[in-house]
């Protein structure tokens, strides 16, 4: 499942040449099989997570948080108000 979350993990691991979801946890301080969770799409990656990440990858928060809504919420009508709300900026 390629999502954005995915290519979030993916970029940390390029970034640091990390071979393996393993290597990844043990960067982010957290278990593997949470990263198999989330690259699995059975629950989404938490915030605090995903700021850590930000910085990892020196990325802006705001883009992070507008990538994760479509893997994060399930819900059309919410995910398009926060969609428009980016665009209204």
């Amino acid at each position: 499942m390629m999502n954005y979350t995915n290519a979030l993990l993916d970029r940390v691991k390029a970034k640091f040449e990390l071979t393996s979801d393993y290597q990844l946890s043990k960067k982010l301080g957290i278990g593997q099989g949470r990263i198999t969770h989330w690259r699995k799409g059975t629950c989404s990656m938490d915030w605090d997570v995903a700021f850590a990440i930000c910085d990892l990858l020196e990325e802006d928060d705001q883009n992070v948080v507008y990538g994760l809504i479509d893997d994060k919420y399930s819900n059309p009508r919410l995910v398009n108000a926060l969609h428009d709300g980016r665009s209204a900026q």
